[in-house]
């Protein structure tokens, strides 16, 4: 990088004012990060600071990060006036540009548009991370948040309206344990859990809370006693029964179980409660 393309990234700082300090520190720090993994640490780190600036197109993010139009030989584009274009993400690793993920129709039934890899993807590779505005206690409690949001993290305005691409996260459609081959860590960071080809679509087990519809219990909610309907556990992988929610008389491979009663939830039904919210 030429001292001068430098000096006219720190006049162009200066002038915007545009959370300057923290810009300058990511052009000297990019250099640095030499993998996939060290560039989402440092993302997921930042991650307040990143989803502000990369919704803003003319950032010294473009030299680094860089989303393409599939339909027109990747074409730069931006989300304000592309929002729903099949585009491709691109990242600037190591000195190379290195093609990573693309939007594209879903290979699933009616489930709209997916998100596919651009690239082989090995076990444990890091993929993206989720991003959006921090949702507060209020936003939490009384649900006013989109069908998008992940903990406490959604990627949609107060009206519904997607804010950007960022890295896809809140594109990628749900799958259970059995196809599932992405998990999202605490941080919000994404790693494989299976390789995934190229041209394959990533599929994340969202892991909703689901509750038994007959117990109840006492717990804290912001601080305060309430009486709340049990939340279901996470069944062992592999694990069989009759879920009482299609009250199959087959026994079948289930996803969750009441902690109190123990009824249990096949992964048919799981799915179809993780998609409708």
């Amino acid at each position: 990088m030429s001292i001068s393309f430098i000096s006219f990234l720190v006049l162009f700082f200066l002038s915007r004012n545009l959370e300057h300090n923290f810009l300058l520190s990511l052009i000297m720090k990019w250099p640095s990060l030499k993998d996939a993994a060290s560039l989402f640490r440092h993302i997921s780190l930042n991650a307040e600071q990143y989803q502000r600036i990369i919704r803003i197109s003319n950032t010294p993010l473009v030299h680094f990060i860089r989303y393409g139009d599939k339909d027109n030989n990747l074409e730069k584009i931006c989300f304000k006036t592309n929002p729903n274009a099949k585009v491709q993400l691109s990242l600037k690793v190591n000195g190379r540009w290195e093609s990573w993920l693309y939007v594209d129709k879903s290979t699933i039934k009616n489930a709209g548009r997916g998100v596919f890899a651009a690239r082989i993807f090995e076990v444990d590779d890091p993929v993206g991370t989720f991003m959006g505005r921090k949702l507060s206690k209020e936003d939490l409690e009384n649900k006013t948040h989109s069908e998008y949001a992940l903990s406490n993290i959604d990627p949609c305005d107060h009206k519904g309206n997607q804010m950007h691409w960022y890295f896809f996260g809140h594109l990628m459609n749900h799958g259970n344990y059995t196809v599932a081959n992405i998990n999202v860590e605490p941080n919000l960071a994404s790693f494989c859990t299976k390789r995934v080809l190229e041209d394959m679509e990533f599929l994340l087990d969202y892991k909703r809370p689901i509750f038994c519809k007959k117990c109840h219990e006492h717990r804290k909610v912001f601080g305060m006693k309430k009486r709340k309907r049990v939340k279901t556990k996470i069944s062992v992988e592999g694990a069989i029964g009759k879920c009482r929610q299609c009250k199959s008389s087959k026994s079948k491979l289930v996803a969750r179980e009441c902690k109190k009663c123990g009824k249990k939830l096949c992964l048919d039904c799981y799915d179809k409660l993780q998609t409708s919210v």
